[in-house]
């Protein structure tokens, strides 16, 4: 047997530190916060577990037995496969549970050895009781082991902000058309006016985890949901260098957002607020990191999944890819043209959002 199989994600630290090529939240730290906090356990559907190649490759994943945290949807699937009397979970999911961000998904050296461990990590599904492994979000730099096994290739559109060389806030809005450029600042000429101010916390303290968490938890608890992340995981990712940006009135903190830096890219997450501030997202979840990014010179700011009314603020249109396995060979066949036909349509909305762009020169 060229490999083996252990319940957890999180491999020898060194081993995966010296693989993960510095990946803000598919790295040890943040794997094993997610485990030691409570925050993956058979209720939430998330179940670790890592596979290691002889080739010195590592492929942590996730048995599953829901779709939930996931932010690429197959409940469509899913319910094919219940009105055809055939299981779909469990599952396996190669992802980052509960944040939809863009990286590898098998630590490897070189691709020849992640389509090698690929190919016996199918292998071994294969001969277990799956219906199928799902590798999402994953960058477009590390397909080559999943397209080399034939795996179903799955787009999406998302946003992103890049820095086109910006000194200053006002030079970005300055490559804006008037309109939009005037819609941005009437939004945060209310927030100031209603004496909003915002205060960045580098290493955050477990005073201010627990000041932050509250937010959090309120945007699920409006949702009739349990949050998926616990206080714990937060006060453990302090080796990440997380920046807690926090919106406050006349000093009470009625907003907060958290931020992490990788290289040349800035990461908005988990925002919540006390109440509803007409302006107050837009402001804390883009320009506030639209702001950070260039004064760190940060090239791109991802603020999160989803939200046509990005466009108009400068949020760029991206594709985002997912690979998937399918072990029943008929519906193999269906969710290749499924997946077909969807990309033809996500394609054709990239090329109409483009159009949409506030910029000059759109």
């Amino acid at each position: 047997m060229n490999f083996s199989v252990e319940k957890s994600c999180n491999p020898h630290k060194s081993s995966i530190k010296a693989l993960s090529k510095d990946n803000v939240f598919f790295n040890y730290d943040f794997l094993s916060a997610l485990e030691t906090s409570n925050s993956l356990n058979p209720s939430t559907g998330w179940m670790p577990n890592s596979f290691k190649h002889q080739n010195g490759s590592i492929i942590p994943f996730y048995k599953k037995n829901n779709s939930q945290g996931e932010f690429v949807f197959d409940y469509a699937w899913a319910n094919a496969y219940f009105k055809s009397g055939i299981k779909y979970y469990p599952k396996v999911v190669l992802s980052v549970p509960f944040t939809p961000v863009e990286g590898e998904r098998i630590f490897c050296s070189d691709d020849n050895k992640g389509e090698e461990a690929l190919r016996d990590f199918t292998n071994y599904v294969n001969e277990s009781n799956f219906s199928s492994i799902h590798a999402l979000y994953v960058e477009e730099e590390s397909a080559n082991p999943f397209l080399a096994n034939d795996y179903i290739e799955r787009i999406d559109c998302n946003y992103k902000w890049h820095n086109h060389n910006y000194n200053t806030f006002d030079d970005y809005l300055v490559s804006l058309k008037s309109r939009y450029r005037k819609n941005i600042l009437k939004e945060r000429q209310s927030i100031n006016e209603q004496g909003i101010t915002f205060n960045a916390v580098q290493q955050p303290s477990d005073k201010d985890w627990e000041e932050f968490y509250l937010f959090y938890a309120l945007t699920y608890v409006r949702r009739g949901q349990n949050p998926y992340l616990t206080l714990d995981f937060f006060k453990q990712i302090n080796s990440l260098n997380p920046i807690i940006l926090f919106a406050k009135r006349k000093q009470e903190k009625v907003a907060a957002a958290l931020f992490f830096i990788k290289k040349d890219s800035l990461y908005g997450r988990y925002w919540g607020a006390k109440e509803d501030i007409n302006f107050l997202h837009f402001e804390t979840c883009y320009y506030q990191g639209i702001e950070l990014a260039i004064e760190k010179g940060i090239k791109t700011f991802d603020p999160g999944i989803q939200g046509q009314h990005k466009l108009k603020r400068g949020f760029e249109p991206v594709i985002n890819r997912s690979y998937h396995w399918i072990k029943h060979p008929e519906f193999r066949k269906a969710i290749i043209n499924y997946c077909k036909e969807e990309g033809r349509h996500v394609l054709e909305y990239l090329e109409n959002a483009k159009k949409q762009l506030p910029f000059k020169n759109v």
